[in-house]
């Protein structure tokens, strides 16, 4: 019979759940804060183990929908967020689909309801709601349920604009050089923290998770670089392992950054003291007006919403089309494309180019020029 287990680990004393049957085990996660948050995750899991599956033909797709993610996703070890992503899903389904039985939602019949949702939703998010369906459905089938796999044919139309490549970066060395100006005004820790770290995003191009979980131990100053081998989920609270293993690197910073850390480091220690605040995790970032030591990705692209229109710059960028910009300007001030792979964390340099590969307006008029003056 399946059991769990429940108990602390680490250097945050958080709780981890693991569930074993016939010896092995079947389940586990970690870093929830209490003991009753882990078993919330974990009893639902051991129930079902216990009694067996509860999949028929008279199931709804949403019910269905959610074994799968009880069975294959939560006990995952993917993150909070990405869960919650999932979890979201079923919602949409209920909406879709409601109650009725999946033994007699027809192909012609999704792909109706998909083509509807279409006009609503990104490509990107379609496909993604039909592959959490067609798994589900999967697992159904392999279970023994006699249905059909009503996803198995489907074509995904979508008529809703994703953003367009090029509202992700900043089209303009100047814009870019300008904004970087306007954030350097605006800095006052004791007011906030964030245009710091829009400050440092650009001269950078880390991520923002990368970013906000620097230490001051990460910080060598005397060589000039950043460390970086980890991200720092603002939600819950957590440090989360690095995207992939080519985002652990040194990314270079020059002379400025420095001293604007160092000043930086400076007023952090003095207003803690005055607070009387621990910077319990020895955070670059960390400040004293967020229960999480650090600002959100939301809350931050809020504030360099805000700057960008008083510039009147276009496109209103985010977080990531700051590391975008800042890729597209190493390239075309001519860096070589590995060390700019490097600096961002790229495996190759196929993705640097698919993605960063813009040309700046700048860069496309001192080309053409020169194309001008190739037969004089």
């Amino acid at each position: 019979m399946a059991n769990a287990r429940y108990r602390r680990r680490g250097n945050q004393n958080l709780w981890a759940y693991e569930i074993r049957e016939e010896g092995k085990t079947v389940a586990y996660n970690s870093g929830f804060k209490t003991k009753k948050l882990a078993e919330a995750e974990a009893e639902p899991i051991l129930q079902k183990l216990r009694t067996g599956s509860i999949i028929t033909k008279d199931i709804s797709l949403p019910e269905l929908y959610q074994e799968w993610l009880d069975l294959k996703i939560i006990p995952s070890n993917r993150s909070d967020v990405t869960k919650k992503k999932y979890l979201s899903r079923k919602v949409t389904l209920e909406k879709l689909f409601g109650d009725k039985p999946i033994s007699q939602i027809r192909p012609s019949e999704y792909q109706r309801i998909m083509n509807n949702y279409g006009n609503r939703v990104s490509r990107n998010f379609l496909g993604r709601l039909n592959t959490g369906v067609k798994q589900s459905l999967q697992m159904a089938i392999a279970d023994k349920v006699m249905i059909e796999d009503f996803t198995q044919h489907v074509e995904l139309f979508s008529t809703a604009k994703s953003q367009d490549a090029d509202s992700k970066y900043l089209h303009s060395e100047k814009d870019y050089l300008d904004l970087i100006s306007a954030i350097k005004g605006k800095f006052d820790y004791k007011k906030s923290v964030v245009p710091y770290i829009i400050y440092f995003l650009l001269k950078t191009g880390m991520r923002y998770g990368e970013l906000i979980a620097l230490t001051w131990e990460d910080i060598d100053f005397d060589r000039g670089v950043f460390n970086t081998y980890r991200r720092f989920n603002s939600e819950t609270s957590q440090f989360v392992p690095p995207k992939n293993k080519t985002s652990i690197r040194i990314v270079p910073v020059d002379n400025e950054c420095l001293e604007i850390l160092k000043n930086f480091q400076s007023e952090q220690n003095q207003s803690n003291k005055e607070l009387g605040l621990q910077n319990t995790n020895n955070m670059v970032f960390q400040h004293f007006g967020y229960p999480n030591s650090v600002p959100s990705t939301n809350g931050t692209n809020k504030v360099l919403r805000g700057i960008v229109q008083e510039l009147n710059i276009v496109p209103i960028i985010t977080t990531k089309g700051a590391r975008h910009t800042y890729g597209s300007f190493l390239w075309h001030r001519g860096y070589d494309l590995g060390i700019i792979a490097k600096i961002l964390g790229h495996k190759d340099i196929s993705m640097l180019i698919e993605v960063y590969g813009h040309t700046l307006e700048e860069k496309i008029q001192e080309e053409y020029n020169e194309i001008k003056q190739l037969w004089q």
